[in-house]
């Protein structure tokens, strides 16, 4: 009896041991999973934080070098020389060719996510360097875009999804040129002036001013 009692305790030690292990073999792999798909979260998290800072130190050093020739200006040192800067006459930024200055900007933003990416994308980095001249102002915009690969992919096409997740970044400033600024504002004031509006506005305010002209003199 004690032998019987003996086996039957061994058989359950055993049977309850099996079950734990094959409880393991079927947890296990689920958690390993969610901590891949937690730490591939993280990086992508950390693939948007570089793409917004990138994209904003960089379009503000575009903003900043804007008005210099692009061959002879590096978007992170600035200006290699002292003859860098271009004197394109009166009003330059309308005629000027902006596509060199985009390019380079472009091509300095995909490089320096490359080199810092801890995950390629899929296709590489789309960037687009805008430029709106807005006469009082005018405003430059970077904008990148990048599409990963999501862990498991086919799995995730399988509930009807792409498998695939999209980054984007955009930062947009003014341009940096006060002469600039300067030059266009005094424009408008000539022709403000000239154009005979600054005599009907002087019209439309005269009896405001000897309103106000007979407020002071009541005062003194």
């Amino acid at each position: 009896m004690k032998a019987r009692a003996g086996f039957s305790a061994h058989f359950a030690e055993n049977k309850i041991a099996g079950a734990v292990t094959v409880e393991y073999a079927v947890v296990f792999p689920i958690v390993i999973i969610c901590i891949l798909i937690l730490v591939y979260v993280g990086m992508l998290y950390y693939q948007q934080c570089l793409m917004q800072a990138v994209v904003s130190e960089n379009v503000r050093s575009l903003a900043f070098l804007w008005g210099f020739d692009p061959g002879s200006i590096d978007m992170k040192a600035g200006l290699t020389g002292k003859d860098a800067y271009v004197d394109e006459s009166l009003y330059w930024h309308i005629f000027t060719d902006t596509d060199k200055r985009k390019n380079k900007a472009a091509q300095a933003v995909q490089n320096e996510l490359m080199s810092k990416s801890v995950i390629k994308p899929h296709g590489g980095f789309d960037v687009e360097v805008t430029f709106r001249n807005l006469i009082i102002h005018k405003r430059v915009g970077i904008s990148a875009k990048a599409v990963y690969s999501m862990p498991f992919k086919r799995f995730f096409e399988y509930l009807g999804s792409s498998g695939y997740v999209m980054i984007k970044a955009h930062c947009e400033t003014t341009i940096n040129d006060p002469q600039d600024f300067i030059q266009n504002t005094d424009y408008l004031i000539q022709i403000y002036e000239e154009s005979g509006f600054k005599d009907r506005v002087l019209e439309k305010l005269e009896p405001l001013v000897n309103t106000l002209q007979k407020i002071k003199d009541y005062f003194k």
